[in-house]
């Protein structure tokens, strides 16, 4: 009988993505890969709706923006992407409000494309030259941990145990 393996839900990690919005399909990957990896990709913008007929762009631009900064809010860690350049800088305002909620930062920039007048790229937690190198780093820090039905039921009891022993 194949038996029933949970995630531990302490070791998964809420993610927003930043990338140019033109790159949707190609970062929608990456966005396979982390969940493949046991954790949680926010960025609805990967799967954007479009605009209502009938209303204005200005009003859909700004529920746009209110919503991937509710989900940045709601994420642990934060990734750019810096591949291609952005034409509408929405990804370096939303780097910006990441970086002041004191979110995880890393930054995917392929080599040349992280040149000088970048100070604030700096304060990345770790910067990748590719994805595959940054799910590498995830795959040895940030590992999801697979328990069997009968180890979670034991882990959920002695949680149990230590808070009537408090």
């Amino acid at each position: 009988m194949e038996q029933v393996k949970f995630t531990t839900q302490e070791t998964i990690i809420k993610i927003y993505t930043a990338a140019t919005f033109s790159e949707q399909k190609r970062i929608r990957g990456h966005k396979e890969t982390l969940f493949q990896l046991g954790h949680s990709v926010l960025s609805t913008w990967l799967e954007e709706q479009v605009k209502p007929e009938g209303m204005m762009d200005a009003e859909f631009g700004r529920k746009m923006a209110n919503k991937d900064l509710q989900e940045i809010n709601a994420a642990d860690c934060f990734i750019l992407d810096l591949e291609n350049p952005s034409k509408t800088m929405g990804k370096m305002v939303e780097t910006g409000f990441a970086l002041a909620k004191h979110k995880l930062f890393y930054l995917v920039a392929p080599e040349g494309t992280l040149t000088g007048g970048h100070i604030f790229m700096l304060l990345a937690d770790k910067i990748f030259s590719s994805w595959d190198d940054l799910f590498s780093y995830f795959k040895e820090h940030h590992a999801t941990k697979v328990i069997t039905a009968v180890e979670y039921a034991a882990s959920q009891t002695n949680k149990v145990s230590k808070i009537t022993k408090s």
